[in-house]
């Protein structure tokens, strides 16, 4: 068994279970390449990509549970904008889409100096961001 190199530890990938595969790819194959992730074809799922990290979303086998933010597991799910462009584009191909945006593009200081995020929900309700963080310690 080999051991996980310094520098490489980390999240490698993600999977959400989602309420209807079809819907939730006709939005995700719009929202995740503006967010930076290339999609990919998987077994039983689709995956998309950035770097060295992967998402992949499934069929769930108990739709009719539904995503509850504040419930165990996932509260939301958010990813690295190169700018605040970027989150206001995104945001402006969500407002084209219809999507359910929770809370529209704006400064979190609370969370850190330029921190500029949109937040929004997939189909199946999971909510999602899209954050700018300039001053965030790597």
């Amino acid at each position: 068994m080999s051991a996980v190199q310094p520098g490489i530890a980390g999240l490698n990938h993600l999977c959400l279970c989602v309420r209807d595969l079809d819907e939730a790819l006709a939005f995700y194959d719009r929202v995740m390449p503006a967010m930076g992730w290339q999609p990919r074809r998987a077994a039983e799922s689709r995956a998309y990509v950035a770097g060295n990290y992967e998402l992949y979303l499934q069929q769930s086998r108990q739709p009719q549970a539904g995503f509850q933010r504040y419930g165990i597991g996932l509260q939301h799910l958010a990813s690295n904008a190169p700018s605040r462009a970027a989150v206001d584009a995104l945001h402006a191909l969500l407002l084209e889409m219809g999507a359910d945006i929770t809370d529209a593009p704006a400064e979190y200081p609370q969370y850190s100096a330029g921190y500029y995020a949109v937040f929004f929900r997939d189909p199946s309700g999971i909510v999602l961001e899209f954050c700018y963080t300039p001053n965030m310690i790597l």
